[in-house]
């Protein structure tokens, strides 16, 4: 793989991440809202506690792979606690929660990845001496 391309895939990774963990927090906000039109709509597997766990775990796949192959990058070893933050909170804190506080641990879980993503695309940033990276 060419550098401008390995470069250009680890900022899509970072995008990917962080705009799947936004979804999950729109879908977390607007289900309890929804929650009585989306049968009506054929959207009511929406609201299922296994629809969500496939999301976080996609979340989980794609935070995994984007912070390693940022770490590859900036050799940052502390873009791994953002991953294991966010899901201790997804995982471990929020089963226990009663329901009424999981959308609460699912956006503080959310925001972890977000900002893991966001570090990591920064953390390249003053690394990079490639001309094919035009970080300005």
């Amino acid at each position: 793989m060419r550098e401008s391309e390995e470069i250009g895939d680890n900022k899509t990774w970072d995008l990917l991440g962080i705009s799947l963990s936004v979804l999950c927090a729109i879908h977390c906000l607007s289900v309890p809202l929804l929650i009585g039109i989306l049968p009506l709509i054929g959207l009511d597997f929406v609201a299922d506690h296994e629809f969500e766990w496939v999301m976080m775990g996609i979340i989980f796949l794609v935070a995994t792979w984007g912070y390693w192959r940022g770490y590859l990058r900036h050799r940052r070893k502390q873009i791994f606690w953002f991953l294991l933050l966010g899901v201790a909170i997804f995982a471990c804190v929020r089963p226990f929660l009663s329901e009424e506080f999981h959308p609460v641990a699912t956006l503080a879980g959310g925001l972890v990845f977000v900002m893991g993503h966001w570090k990591n695309w920064h953390w390249h940033r003053p690394s990079c001496r490639r001309s094919c990276c035009s970080h300005g």
